[in-house]
């Protein structure tokens, strides 16, 4: 059954790719500049060969070190609950998920570097859209993505305490309650806001199954709803996280 609904999804993009559809990359690039929390291990070549070999051909391969939770990436839910799915146990059927959009940026000026995502503006989501579809995944926009060639100004840091948006506690619960959101994709190092030190957020998810998209490149507004996604972490077998590209699908 599962392959059959994998079919049907590739012969539906395929379908798609005939009429205007723009696909979206809201991954950044992984490299010797992406940005880390303190502590974790930063990309790196730790080994680079190029050369044209004796028989006339280029060849060329490198090894690489990177923390799982750097860059944009994956939160499985393991990550932050012992009985979680690690990232090589989450199905394939929440990797193809339907993607709804919320614009928090205008609040966020508004309300400061600690803005928390309220359950008031899921509300008006669905007051605007409807009810969240089946096997969604929430992006939400801060508007730090702009910020992203900066560290310092991205995690907004004063001293070692970093002051970014994030969801509060009642906002996670109410996602993790509605048994139709299966990951939140955010455009901040976190799922919570730069000062916590509970985790509270993580921890109601991945209690609940649910994954976390984090550092998520979002320049540019996508419509609230009506659009696809594909997730697609490095499948670590007993990874809590990975490096993951994301695309958008939008048909226009």
């Amino acid at each position: 059954m599962f392959h059959y609904t994998i079919i049907c999804f590739l012969l539906i993009f395929s379908f798609y790719l005939s009429f205007s559809l723009e696909t979206i990359d809201l991954s950044w690039d992984l490299n010797n500049e992406t940005i880390y929390v303190a502590g974790m291990q930063k990309f790196n070549f730790s080994k680079q060969v190029a050369s044209t070999s004796q028989r006339g051909y280029w060849y060329s391969f490198k090894e690489f070190c990177v923390a799982e939770h750097g860059g944009t990436h994956f939160d499985a839910p393991y990550h932050f609950h012992q009985s979680g799915w690690k990232v090589g146990d989450v199905p394939l059927s929440r990797l193809f998920a339907k993607g709804a959009f919320l614009n928090m940026e205008e609040e966020h000026l508004k309300m400061g570097r600690d803005t928390r995502l309220k359950v008031k503006d899921l509300e008006n989501w669905e007051t605007r859209n409807g009810k969240f579809s089946e096997n969604s995944v929430l992006l939400v926009k801060f508007g730090r993505s702009k910020f992203w060639q900066n560290r310092t100004l991205y995690l907004d840091l004063e001293g070692e305490t970093m002051h970014f948006p994030g969801l509060s506690k009642e906002a996670a619960q109410w996602i993790a309650n509605s048994k139709k959101i299966i990951g939140v994709g955010v455009d901040t190092p976190s799922i919570d806001p730069g000062n916590s030190t509970d985790y509270i957020a993580h921890r109601i998810l991945a209690e609940n199954s649910l994954y976390n998209l984090e550092n998520v490149k979002l320049l540019t507004d996508l419509p609230e709803t009506g659009f696809d996604l594909v997730v697609a972490p490095m499948k670590i077998e007993e990874g809590t996280g990975a490096a993951v590209r994301i695309f958008a699908i939008v048909n226009n």
